[in-house]
């Protein structure tokens, strides 16, 4: 057992752990697994933007850094540019030195691209979008086209309102659902169509207000109707008024605990630990992963092998370990590096290779600190880099908090690890003091019940939010979406239907239980008091099939 250096609880390094950490060359971890991923979390911003200028042609851009970033912003294909060349930077490695002193150096001078948008097309008002089109305030955008206000939304098409949704289309107030089609106010869902108001379902069409169903037709709140009178019943429906969506979901909420679910949500998965695992292979506490084999302590990952410590990454990748965003083979400590191999302690490095310490590099090969090297010197003042890190404890752990240019609540990491301002400062990690104020002070508009009555001028109104009374917008593409599916106008911000939806995940915290029909030892993200029974996969699979 050993004592995280962060948080000073034990946690345990098991042997299977001790093997990849010695087959990929780096010490075992200070920090739990919860405070190493709280560390990487704090370095990415997904929702926040705002507006400055472009410091390579003074152009106004949207950027997820504010005007007080302490680097070069430079506008996203300015970054692509052959205008500036990060060789320039370079410094020379002192071994009398701590290596993350002179680190920070490179940090604070590199510039960075305003938002990270890969062979994307219209998508300026995202971030970390990856070959995707027409998207508007989706973050982690990956391989999607037409799709509005979402997190973590990847290979779909025509989605709003969705968090962790994946390979799935004409979507809306979605949460967890995989290969869906036509589905709203659904969570936990998988390959579902023609439905509403679903929970835990697996392979339903033309269902309505339907919890814990499996491969099932024509069901309105779990009971059975013929075509006809189920067709007839959802005709009497308005879901285009907010009144009755109000009453469907408090209706469903009356059935919602009392179904059977498996320990852990996904299928297709062998030898797994953690939540919301599809295609996985031998994975231990980990979370949202899909086409995964042999890691640990990771998140939000798809087609990665043998990682650990990972997070936020989408294309195929093998042999990391502690990176944030890094795509390709052998990364370590990285930091949004992509397609890149044989990386150590690189950030924001893009097609490069055999690399240490460097950040905002093109297709470099041999460099250090941003220096070129020969093969031949790079590969002997790496090795003493390395055991220079090793001796001031420094060779395996994630770049320090203070690295980061976000405050802690502009990042991720007060998501899954919230703290108040004054525990923030507590451990020394800064804060940024939003604008609450609400500045619109015109007349309050209205909003129709029904999206039928809706006009087309509340495009030009600014609404507010039934909670906290924030102002916000419709978009005309937005509009288009609610009146061609009959979805009422929401009546909360962007932001605030976002925390409404992580609230219908389960927390990324294990339990100790035992299957509620054998008894067999199980660890699971369902809290030992919830209301539903949770089985263990072959129980459950003798229940409900």
């Amino acid at each position: 057992m050993k004592i995280c250096k962060q948080c000073a609880t034990g946690f345990e390094v098991r042997d299977a752990d001790r093997r990849f950490y010695e087959t990929v060359g780096v010490s075992e971890p200070q920090m739990c697994p919860d405070c190493r991923m709280q560390r990487r979390m704090m370095f990415r911003n997904f929702f926040n933007l705002y507006h400055r200028k472009c410091d390579l042609t003074g152009k106004q851009i949207v950027s997820m850094y504010d005007v007080d970033a302490p680097f070069p912003v430079y506008e996203m294909y300015e970054w692509w540019s052959d205008k500036w060349d990060g060789l320039s930077y370079g410094i020379d490695v002192d071994l009398n030195r701590p290596v993350f002193d002179q680190l920070k150096i490179l940090h604070r001078a590199v510039p960075r691209m305003n938002i990270s948008n890969i062979n994307c097309e219209n998508t300026d008002y995202c971030n970390f979008s990856f070959s995707s089109r027409n998207c508007y305030l989706v973050f982690g955008n990956v391989g999607n086209e037409d799709c509005v206000y979402g997190h973590i939304v990847w290979q779909s098409k025509d989605c709003y309102d969705c968090l962790y949704t994946y390979a799935s289309r004409f979507c809306y107030e979605c949460a967890d659902c995989f290969q869906c089609h036509s589905l709203s106010f659904s969570v936990n869902c998988d390959n579902c169509s023609e439905g509403r108001f679903l929970h835990n379902c697996v392979g339903c069409r033309d269902c309505f207000g339907c919890v814990g169903l499996k491969d099932k037709q024509f069901h309105i709140f779990n009971k059975s109707y013929s075509k006809t009178d189920y067709e007839a019943k959802i005709r009497e429906f308005n879901s285009g008024n907010i009144q009755l969506v109000g009453i469907a979901q408090k209706k469903l909420q009356e059935l919602i605990g009392q179904e059977i679910v498996k320990y852990y949500h996904g299928y297709n998965c062998e030898n797994v630990t953690g939540d919301y695992l599809y295609n996985c292979k031998n994975v231990f506490r980990s979370f949202d992963l899909k086409n995964c084999e042999d890691c640990a302590y990771s998140a939000t990952l798809d087609r990665f092998i043998n990682s650990y410590d990972c997070n936020f990454s989408a294309p195929p990748s093998e042999w990391c370990v502690n990176c944030l965003t890094c795509t390709g083979q052998n990364m370590k400590m990285c930091h949004s590096c992509l397609h890149s191999a044989d990386m150590a302690y690189c950030d924001f490095c893009m097609n490069c290779k055999d690399c240490f310490g460097c950040a905002g590099l093109k297709n470099k090969q041999y460099c250090v600190f941003n220096k070129q090297y020969s093969k031949g010197e790079y590969e002997k003042l790496t090795a003493r880099l390395v055991v220079h890190m090793k001796a001031m404890g420094e060779w395996g752990e994630f770049f320090p908090a203070d690295f980061s240019p976000f405050a802690y609540n502009e990042t991720i990491a007060s998501e899954y690890y919230p703290l108040s301002k004054l525990a923030a400062g507590k451990q020394g990690l800064r804060w940024k003091e939003k604008n609450e104020e609400k500045n619109y002070k015109g007349p309050k508009y209205q909003i129709p019940d029904d999206i039928k009555d809706v006009p087309d001028n509340i495009c030009k109104q600014i609404l507010l939010s039934e909670k906290s009374a924030m102002p916000y917008k419709i978009i005309p593409q937005e509009l288009k979406f609610y009146r061609e599916n009959h979805i009422s106008i929401p009546r909360l911000t962007p932001d605030e239907r976002h925390w409404e939806r992580l609230k219908k995940r389960n927390p990324r915290i294990l339990w100790d239980r035992k299957c509620d029909n054998c008894g067999k030892a199980i660890k699971t993200t369902y809290s030992p008091d919830r209301p539903e029974k949770v089985y263990c996969e072959a129980c459950y699979l003798n229940a409900v099939y």
